[in-house]
């Protein structure tokens, strides 16, 4: 069952960082919209790790990377 829900978490987390972007409300360069992007794809590796759900895995994996890769982006140029 916890599965299941984290899959549904993943998944609308992601669409609501992608509505909130596209409507200006969240800034798609901005830690907050990468950091909603990495937990919901984990959540997302999880659910589809759980079903084995390989091509889930694996472009989530690409996406928690690429957000994790941004929010370490964005730390290093604030201590600049």
């Amino acid at each position: 069952m916890w599965i299941a829900i984290a899959g549904w978490v993943g998944a609308l987390g992601l669409l609501f960082a992608f509505v909130a972007s596209s409507l200006d409300k969240l800034d798609n360069l901005g830690t907050p919209y990468h950091v909603i992007n990495l937990i919901c794809s984990v959540l997302l590796i999880v659910n589809a790790t759980a079903n084995d759900a390989y091509p889930f895995i694996v472009i989530n994996s690409f996406w928690s990377l690429m957000s994790a890769y941004a929010i370490l982006k964005n730390m290093r140029a604030k201590e600049a």
